[in-house]
């Protein structure tokens, strides 16, 4: 397998924020990509990553930018004062020195090739398995729907594995193409994977803001896809028609709506209530460039049985910055992000 020089951040910011790109949209359970967003190792011909009819992730929900938005909530992260630092695939960087966070929560798929990538057959790593118990629907890891949302159903000592499993391929990949340096040269570099601190989590999160939320502007103009409704019938489990759901979404785009942008149990029309978490690109990025930090799936951190950021099944207040989650065990409600640092270990 190879790098894809779209995703293995070197010299461009912008390759590294996959939401940013000129490839116009971020990657979708219809149109997954040819290379793993994670580790930028080519998918060509694996299961489950070729392209499938359907309306993609990315094109249900609008947020439309109002007079009475932040400045600062549709604007793209500035970056470019950092665009000369190495980073890993799928990192934003939070420093000048190296280190980084996951645009996005590992989502179904990205797991999917860890399984895949850790197995001496074609299978799956059984070890690995979310547990069906654990899943918000039974279908939510196998059915490709889900393919792009958030993988959850997992322990603490999964999490860690995938981190250490990334450290690895990624690591040698990089110093294989680009740095041609054995383990012992000083051109040698260790790009290392692991679950944020509490702390860093909290900064990441945050955005320099200051603000409880991350922002001062959580409620947003929205408008529902009319062409969604067979989407958004799946994912909320409704009853009704295709039809009457879509003629109900162009009902409720005339009415001007707005929609808190977090992902919590806030209170929907039928068509939006969520059975699941969501599409882990959902919504403007924060000001690092991070994508549903507060909401969606909570989120594992170093310190076991803690979580961050809250989740679709919490209320507003939960998804504070500052608001901790406990787990003692897989939950259909819990992911991960993964941290990264990159250091030459050889150099004094």
């Amino acid at each position: 397998m190879s790098f894809s020089s779209a995703r293995l951040i070197l010299s461009s910011i912008c390759l590294s924020t996959l939401g940013a790109c000129a490839v116009g949209h971020t990657p979708s359970s219809s149109l997954p990509g040819s290379y793993s967003a994670t580790t930028g190792l080519s998918t060509n011909g694996l299961p489950n990553w070729d392209p499938i009819p359907g309306l993609n992730d990315w094109d249900v929900i609008y947020f439309r930018q109002s007079a009475n938005s932040c400045k600062d909530t549709f604007l793209l992260p500035p970056l470019s004062k950092w665009s000369d630092l190495r980073l890993g695939p799928g990192i934003v960087p939070l420093n000048n020195s190296g280190f980084g966070i996951d645009e996005a929560e590992i989502s179904n798929l990205e797991w999917k090739f860890f399984q895949q990538q850790t197995t001496p057959d074609t299978g799956l790593n059984e070890a690995m398995q979310p547990l069906a118990a654990a899943l918000p629907v039974p279908e939510y890891y196998a059915d490709r729907f889900y393919h792009r949302y958030p993988v959850v159903g997992i322990s603490w000592e999964q999490a860690d594995a995938f981190c250490r499993w990334r450290s690895r391929v990624v690591t040698a990949e990089y110093n294989k193409l680009y740095s041609h340096a054995d383990s012992l040269s000083q051109g040698y570099v260790r790009i290392l994977y692991r679950l944020p601190t509490e702390a860093e989590w909290e900064i990441a999160a945050q955005g320099q803001s200051g603000l409880p939320y991350g922002s001062s502007c959580l409620n947003q103009p929205v408008q529902i896809n009319p062409k969604a409704a067979d989407y958004l019938k799946r994912r909320s489990g409704s009853q009704e028609t295709s039809q009457q759901i879509r003629a109900d979404i162009e009902s409720y785009n005339r009415s001007q709506p707005s929609r808190v942008m977090i992902n919590y149990a806030q209170k929907e029309p039928y068509f939006l209530r969520q059975t699941t978490p969501g599409y882990v690109w959902q919504g403007p990025p924060n000001a690092f460039g991070l994508y549903q930090a507060l909401g969606n799936a909570a989120e594992m951190v170093q310190e076991q049985g803690i979580t961050k950021g809250g989740s679709y099944l919490d209320p507003l207040e939960a998804c504070t910055i500052k608001a901790r989650g406990s787990y003692s065990g897989p939950a259909p409600h819990i992911g991960f992000r993964c941290a990264s640092e990159v250091s030459y270990p050889n150099r004094k």
